[in-house]
């Protein structure tokens, strides 16, 4: 019997040992970068939940640099630089990019709802509406990656934390995670390790990615080339079939839009020019004019944004330049307004 169970102890001790040590090895490396408070969340070695990251910054920076204009949108929106958008804004404008990865329309409510309940004021704001991306949700999602800051959505803190350890003791990501720690990088772990690094400026959010950037501008025809594959032939201008958005995404513009006349914003809405050139159906056009008369400004279809392939990195973001051009047609009175 002594030996039964000496055996017995034997053999349960290594994986109670070996379930430990992981145990620990998340509370350590704090691989998703939630179970602490961080002053920079540059170079992130895991894929980051970016809607995490913008909104700690903000809560972390607003006491010191009292922000009170906003950019709003998904990942794209890191084509529209802070201090580029500055020069268009008056001397007192302290702006922030408080964007996320997948931003849907209930993201981008939320935020600017929090703000106001939070007494922030909003005295200017950029917001950015993509097609493809901002009316595919009208609630918080269930994923690691696009989930909402608890503080922001008034949803369970436990709950928000369980979603990330669950996705932490997934196979497919310890596995490639601590390989990573290892091993360094390797081609078998994209999409869970972060390739190149990744910067966050501390005070106004602005994504970095200079090795994007870099390789685009010095070596052009060798980047387009590898690429090509992505740049599909496109077949023109198409039109939305059928109408995106719904009842309630309609009410949260429509609350947005109170917000903006309680707060006298000076607001602009864009319409992404996306690599597809597809337009909105007319009868969203028609929605987001009537909600926001005079503010919307549309980059959609075929124009000389969208035709020209190399203004974007891949299908999906445009680049810095085309931000830029956006920018200085909106507030110089160019812009196609709506």
């Amino acid at each position: 019997m002594r030996r039964f169970i000496r055996t017995t102890l034997k053999f349960s001790i290594v994986p109670f040992v070996v379930g430990c040590l992981f145990l620990l090895g998340y509370w350590h490396f704090d691989p998703f970068k939630v179970l602490r408070t961080y002053a920079d969340f540059s170079k992130p070695v895991i894929v980051p939940n970016r809607d995490y990251v913008s909104t700690e910054t903000f809560i972390r920076n607003n006491p010191h640099h009292h922000y009170n204009s906003f950019i709003f949108g998904s990942s794209r929106t890191m084509a529209f630089k802070p201090a580029r958008w500055k020069k268009y804004l008056p001397q007192d404008a302290e702006p922030f990019l408080f964007d996320a990865s997948n931003e849907s329309i209930y993201g981008i409510y939320t935020k600017i709802k929090w703000l106001d309940q939070q007494g922030i004021p909003l005295k200017n704001v950029l917001l950015l509406i993509c097609h493809d991306r901002t009316f595919t949700h009208s609630s918080n999602v269930d994923s690691h990656l696009y989930i909402k800051h608890p503080a922001v959505s008034g949803e369970s803190m436990r709950d928000f934390q369980w979603l990330f350890f669950k996705a932490y003791i997934q196979p497919d990501f310890w596995i490639r995670f601590y390989g990573y720690q290892l091993f360094g990088y390797q081609s078998w772990m994209k999409g869970f390790i972060q390739e190149k690094p990744i910067f966050y400026d501390t005070r106004n959010n602005t994504i970095y990615m200079p090795f994007q950037e870099r390789l685009v501008s010095q070596h052009p025809d060798e980047y387009y080339k590898e690429k090509k594959e992505v740049f599909y032939q496109r077949k023109g201008q198409k039109i939305d079939k059928s109408t995106i958005i719904e009842y309630r995404q309609e009410k949260m513009l429509q609350e947005i839009a109170n917000i903006f006349k309680k707060h006298h914003t000076n607001y602009k809405i864009i319409l992404s020019p996306l690599y597809e050139q597809v337009k909105f159906h007319p009868n969203d056009l028609a929605i987001l004019q009537k909600l926001f008369p005079q503010r919307v400004y549309d980059f959609t279809g075929k124009n000389g944004l969208t035709s020209f392939y190399q203004n974007y990195y891949e299908q999906s973001h445009f680049r810095t330049g085309v931000g830029d051009a956006v920018m200085k047609k909106v507030y110089l009175g160019k812009g196609k307004r709506r």
